[in-house]
């Protein structure tokens, strides 16, 4: 009697550590590695069916430190950045690590069809240009991608210069690019989006808009065509006035005698 209390014990700690894992897991990790982990292609490796993610102590050191630079996951390189989640008291990463461990590893590893592509390729860039440069407002509310970032295609003004930019992102990112959008991981876009974020439809649009630029020039900086600007101005200025200018030469006296004769 005694051996089985010990034992149902044990299991309902593993249980409410796991249940504890599951919701750090929602709150810290789902964003970028999927609710299933899942992953995001070329950017976010997987978790389920992934041999290093089976190893709780090696999780809990990425947790604690961050992972940066190319990976390799079966056949597939990711190349994502992952900051050190220092936030996390150590009892909450050996919680994490174990729901990562014992329940996420363990699942099948996300099939690489062509799926993902092709819904990528589905968005529309001219509504997706419309998204990034807040001509057309996201159905959540979500701030207009222009306001942080700059993108080929976003005119003489070009976007903003919290992020970064963005010329290269379909090149970088591939067919993730949507996923990435619709949940971000990055810090920054989670706080501004993490209550308003993109729908699938809105995700695909601006990644569409984001992989029709990749490959082209990126934009001028921002003192260049501010530069620019201001000499076209000064011409028009010059234009505009030029007819007025003998007027300004002439003395006073001279327009009294002009009047009178």
């Amino acid at each position: 009697m005694r051996k089985t209390l010990v034992l149902a014990s044990l299991l309902w700690l593993a249980g409410a550590a796991w249940a504890g894992g599951a919701e750090l897991y929602a709150q810290n990790c789902a964003s970028c590695h999927g609710p299933g982990g899942e992953g995001v292609a070329g950017v976010f490796p997987p978790l389920a069916g992934n041999p290093r993610a089976a190893d709780a102590a090696y999780v809990a050191r990425v947790v604690r430190n961050g992972l940066s630079g190319p990976l390799t996951v079966g056949d597939r390189t990711f190349n994502g950045s992952m900051p050190p989640f220092a936030q996390l008291s150590d009892a909450d990463v050996e919680a994490l690590a174990g729901y990562v461990a014992g329940r996420l590893a363990a699942g099948a590893a996300p099939a690489a069809g062509p799926g993902t592509t092709a819904a990528a390729a589905a968005g529309d860039p001219e509504a997706g240009r419309a998204y990034f440069l807040g001509k057309r407002r996201f159905a959540r509310g979500a701030t207009p991608c222009v306001a942080c970032h700059d993108a080929p295609g976003t005119g003489a003004l070009g976007g903003g210069t919290l992020g970064p930019d963005l010329s290269d992102a379909g090149t970088r990112f591939g067919a993730g690019l949507a996923q990435l959008l619709e949940r971000p991981g990055f810090k920054v876009m989670r706080s501004l989006y993490g209550d308003r974020p993109l729908t699938p439809e809105e995700a695909r649009d601006v990644a569409a808009f984001l992989a029709s630029g990749s490959g082209a020039p990126a934009p001028a900086a921002r003192g260049w065509r501010f530069a620019g600007l201001g000499a076209l101005g000064t011409l028009l200025l010059f234009l505009v006035l030029f007819p007025f200018w003998p007027r300004q030469r002439e003395s006073y006296r001279d327009r009294l005698l002009r009047r009178k004769a």
